[in-house]
């Protein structure tokens, strides 16, 4: 059974402190140099194989255990962050992932705080990503997501494109990153319309910065920040890779 399979796995890693942290790399569209990441959790089953995100992610928000795992990803981004002079690799900051779930957790602000105390890192340097999908139930999250803003964090809007958000909304959110959902940056690169052109200017216009994500050739690199985004993202560049990978490629020689 793989539901059962999966759920052991996410068990046994989360009790003994052993969910991976993989970090893909944000891009500056305009120097082409690593300027962020976001931080992805990545468990494995008994045989040592990587479990898809796809399948453990629903798991731990349907049992709740979405917290902890959010949790040990936030502890684990602010243990790198603290050991390795990211700003000497170009890192402003990383993007942690937050579920609607976590948000139920009134603690939320504090806990998160105290992660970055224990570890003494500028809460300028977490980003949380919440995606776009779950922002139909935000009066749910406001509360937390308001005392996680007082706290100092900044949020970006993850996969704008596929809900159904539109440019008032997320302007009544609390969001200064927009990150573009990959399937809207692959239907502009086939089609060139001006939707997508103009929703980025009208963004820029409201001081948003604009993430494309699912960047997968240097022509869809050159055409997204053609149409003025500030920061790329996807297997072009490349795929999410563990702490040491991520250090070996970036490391100032």
């Amino acid at each position: 059974n793989q539901e059962l399979a999966v759920k052991q796995a996410l068990d046994e890693a989360l009790e003994n402190d052993t969910v991976e942290v993989f970090l893909q790399p944000i891009i500056d569209s305009r120097t082409g140099c690593l300027v962020g990441a976001e931080a992805l959790a990545r468990i494995r089953d008994k045989d040592g194989r990587i479990v898809s995100p796809g399948l453990f992610i629903p798991l731990a928000e349907k049992n709740g255990r979405i917290v902890q795992l959010g949790e040990q990803v936030l502890r684990k981004t602010c243990r790198f962050i603290q050991e390795n002079n990211t700003s000497a690799l170009g890192i402003n900051w990383i993007n942690v992932n937050l579920s609607p779930l976590q948000c139920m957790n009134k603690n939320l602000a504090r806990t998160f705080s105290q992660v970055l105390i224990d570890y003494q890192v500028s809460v300028r340097s977490i980003h949380l990503e919440i995606t776009e999908e779950s922002m139909v139930d935000y009066t749910l999250l406001e509360d937390q997501i308001d005392a996680l803003q007082c706290a100092g964090f900044e949020f970006a809007l993850d996969d704008y494109g596929s809900g159904y958000s539109n440019l008032t909304r997320v302007r009544s959110y609390p969001f200064k990153h927009i990150k573009i959902d990959m399937a809207v940056v692959r239907d502009y690169y086939s089609k060139r319309d001006k939707l997508l052109p103009t929703i980025i200017q009208v963004f820029k216009q409201m001081d948003y910065t604009i993430t494309a994500e699912g960047i997968e050739t240097a022509e869809m690199a050159d055409a997204l920040s053609g149409i003025g985004c500030d920061y790329l993202q996807g297997f072009y560049f490349s795929r999410p890779v563990p702490f040491d990978e991520f250090l070996e490629k970036y490391a100032v020689s």
